[in-house]
């Protein structure tokens, strides 16, 4: 059967890159179909015409969300997505189809969600973010600020899902002097089970898992909370959103992790995995009466936040929207993925990054 790969993104045609497709690929016909998207609505829709005539021929697919059904696409035999995540696809028949191999980019986006969780760390941890507020007002402010900044050399960091983004945090935490500690849903007893599986970057993340000083694991709240009352100092979500992993973190894993000193929680996992309004109380209590230090969120719940929502006005938190992952470099690493999973697939090996349908 001819190849024929569609690629249905929000990004100007990558010339470049179809160019390369096509000197690997000489004989397999490529379409590119933009894919406008102009607010985080539209994204999550994913409503694209794709001509019937297209979707009878295509047998791979690159996508941000846009998913054929399997019965328009008959040949339809492999889609790789050029985001790590899908649970916000993940309902519709083509996860449900044995026929059609799933990919991610995984991988892809962990450096730059890395190093803004980094950012985000040191523009809380060193009050940068209010030292921008009193550059605005052309205010010198006071040489010691209250509280006082502090450093992130001998902090601990709890890093709740130790997957490529994880592990590229553990890198860079690492490198600050910081002690490192992860949580996933199951065991990591051996030197082989802590191995990374997923695409990688040559030179990044914690491809033999030997970072952490401690690695814990589970599903109950039980384990949760064992990880949460290890004295963390800070707090990162890096694991995706399921059913059982929705507001993993509420009321009282907030009182656990601020139990003994006041932390910082970063979310760059999906809103829906902490209970917002159990978040907002916290950071509204304040370090000074048993709550958060400090919040950097990426993810919020909903998305776009409402502008009634309060957590706009809190003090103590900075705010993205989604964007953790947005740079040129990780669109190019999401190409290279696809280019080295099609070059496998067709060599009769097996890609990087296959969804288990079983676990969606």
């Amino acid at each position: 059967m001819a190849k024929h790969l569609l690629l249905t993104l929000p990004f100007p045609k990558p010339e470049p890159f179809l160019q390369r497709l096509q000197a690997v690929f000489p004989d397999w016909k490529i379409t590119y179909l933009h894919h406008a998207v102009k607010t985080t609505e539209a994204f999550y829709k994913q409503d694209m015409h794709i001509p019937p005539e297209i979707l009878r021929e295509v047998t791979a697919l690159m996508t941000m969300g846009v998913v054929p059904d399997p019965a328009d696409a008959p040949n339809l035999r492999y889609i790789h997505f050029n985001v790590a995540g899908t649970d916000h696809v993940a309902h519709k028949p083509a996860f449900k189809d044995p026929n059609i191999t799933i990919t991610t980019s995984t991988g892809g986006p962990s450096i730059a969600v890395a190093e803004w969780v980094l950012g985000s760390i040191l523009g809380l941890s060193r009050r940068l973010f209010q030292f921008k507020e009193l550059q605005n007002a052309k205010s010198w402010g006071s040489p010691v600020p209250v509280p006082p900044p502090f450093a992130l050399d001998g902090k601990k960091i709890g890093i709740v899902g130790y997957g490529s983004i994880g592990r590229q945090v553990a890198r860079l935490a690492n490198a600050f002097g910081m002690e490192v500690i992860v949580y996933n849903s199951r065991p990591r007893p051996t030197a082989e089970d802590r191995k990374d599986r997923n695409w990688c970057e040559a030179g990044a993340g914690d491809p033999d898992g030997s970072i952490p000083s401690a690695y814990f694991h589970g599903q109950s709240k039980k384990e949760v909370h064992s990880f949460l009352s290890q004295d963390l100092d800070i707090v990162v979500l890096s694991l995706p959103l399921t059913a059982s992993t929705k507001h993993l973190i509420g009321e009282e894993e907030l009182r656990l992790i601020n139990a003994k000193n006041p932390a910082i929680l970063v979310n760059v996992a999906r809103g829906q995995v902490i209970d917002q309004n159990a978040l907002i109380a916290s950071l509204k209590k304040g370090a000074a009466n048993g709550g958060l230090l400090a919040a950097a969120l990426d993810v919020t719940d909903p998305e776009p936040l409402p502008e009634d929502s309060e957590l706009w006005g809190l003090p103590n938190v900075f705010i993205s929207p989604h964007i953790s992952s947005v740079t040129q470099q990780t669109v190019a690493r999401a190409y290279k993925i696809w280019l080295e999973n099609l070059v496998r697939i067709e060599k009769g090996g097996e890609p990087f990054n296959i969804v288990q349908k079983a676990k969606m």
